[in-house]
């Protein structure tokens, strides 16, 4: 739980007003468009809200975990900052390196710092995100509200990234920034809001650039792959994909290898996190109203039904009859009505042939992941957050094409 200072949330309220007033004259002063603040106060807004649902509803989980660690870090930076800067770079001196076990082991406010795993991504995020604790003045809200701020900025990024790439239909901002889940899910204090972002970035430097010597490409890859590896290496195969369409042998060899990865490790490694996800004596606080289930086996065979299972998931669940939660409803209701566009532009476009090799690369690299995230995830809060990785190709390659079929003359998909 987190005990909240009335007077230290209304500092950072007044803190997180500050910040986003100094970035809009920033905006201001280059120019941008209205929307992206308005974008960015939604952003705030979600974050308070993403911060709420943890504190008050579901009252754990790695929110808090990543707010009350950094504040144990900052208390070390203020009160022993040999302590702190310890805790923080432990890989660059043996001495702090022990002086951080020693600090790790004795402090049990720390439960949440991944100080012992051997690939820490958590861990990277926490050094990022303590600066911002610091800049909130320590509070809860504004906490949040500044990583919205943060990540709102860099899906603006990625979005003017990707415009000078590919064209969208107009008003396909409201889609990228506004979609309710990547709304709620990618605005707090998760590595979700800052990955996804990256992620995005970074496959439309590899798939536009032209100098490698792009400095804010390399920094967008190598974030995303200290904090979420595998978004990094999704990013960086779309980002190719998209870059060597039109290497049609290319794109068959690199999908022939993505299937036998797929069959022989990533599909295995599925069943073994779900499994593992469900064991009661790993999980005990398992609750079966947030679980959905699917059967196959670790089989060659078996990984590709789980997978067909996953996507048919992925794409159109929870289903009425699974609906066990409030909040299991509100996912439902809004893939119903992700199922319902998607599916009306995938037909407007088939029908007057808009498809690209690109558009059509996107979209399936979308659905793939989305069946290989339901497969390993039994939850269907972490299915909601997880699957937008997916998602997020799908709506660009459908807006690509959309916007094609437009350009030749026909008439609005709406």
């Amino acid at each position: 739980m987190v005990a909240l200072d009335p007077v230290r949330e209304a500092v950072g309220f007044g803190l997180v007003g500050v910040w986003l007033g100094y970035v809009g004259y920033r905006l201001e002063w280059y120019r941008q468009p209205a929307w992206v603040l308005i974008v960015l106060c939604m952003k705030v807004l979600a974050a308070w809200a993403f911060g709420w649902l943890y504190a008050s509803y579901y009252c754990h989980g790695d929110t808090l975990k990543v707010y009350l660690s950094a504040s144990r870090i900052a208390h070390y930076l203020w009160s022993r900052p040999l302590a702190g800067i310890a805790l923080l770079f432990r890989e660059f001196s043996s001495n702090w390196e022990e002086l951080g076990w020693q600090i790790f082991w004795q402090d049990a406010q720390l439960f949440g710092y991944d100080y012992e795993w051997s690939e820490p991504s958590n861990y990277h995020f926490y050094r990022l995100v303590v600066p911002l604790y610091l800049a909130a003045g320590g509070s809860y809200y504004g906490f949040q509200g500044l990583l919205g701020i943060i990540g709102g900025l860099l899906s603006y990024a990625a979005y003017v990234r990707w415009s000078r790439i590919a064209a969208f239909p107009n008003g396909f901002w409201v889609l990228w920034f506004l979609w309710p889940s990547g709304l709620l899910w990618f605005s707090g204090a998760l590595r979700d809001t800052l990955v996804m972002p990256l992620m995005l970035y970074g496959a439309a430097w590899i798939a536009s650039v032209r100098s490698w010597r792009d400095a804010w490409g390399i920094l967008a890859v190598g974030l995303a792959g200290l904090l979420r590896a595998e978004a990094a290496l999704l990013g960086a195969a779309v980002g190719l994909a998209y870059r060597w369409h039109k290497h049609r042998w290319l794109i068959g060899v690199g999908a022939a290898v993505a299937a036998v990865v797929f069959t022989i490790w990533v599909g295995p490694w599925a069943y073994r996190y779900r499994t593992e996800a469900l064991d009661p004596l790993w999980h005990p606080d398992v609750q079966e109203a947030s679980v959905f289930r699917i059967s196959y086996t670790p089989s060659p065979i078996g990984v590709w039904i789980g997978w067909v299972q996953g996507v048919f998931y992925g794409l159109f669940g929870p289903f009425v009859w699974q609906v066990r939660k409030p909040i299991v409803a509100l996912y439902a209701i809004e893939v119903l009505f992700a199922a319902v566009l998607m599916g009306r532009w995938g037909i407007w476009v088939s029908r007057r042939r808009a498809w690209s090799w690109r558009s059509a690369l996107l979209v399936a690299i979308g659905v793939a992941v989305v069946g290989v995230t339901a497969m390993a995830m039994p939850y269907w809060g972490t299915l909601t957050r997880q699957r937008l990785y997916g998602l997020v190709w799908i709506a660009i390659g459908l807006g690509m094409a959309v916007q094609e079929g437009l350009q030749r003359g026909q008439h609005s998909p709406s």
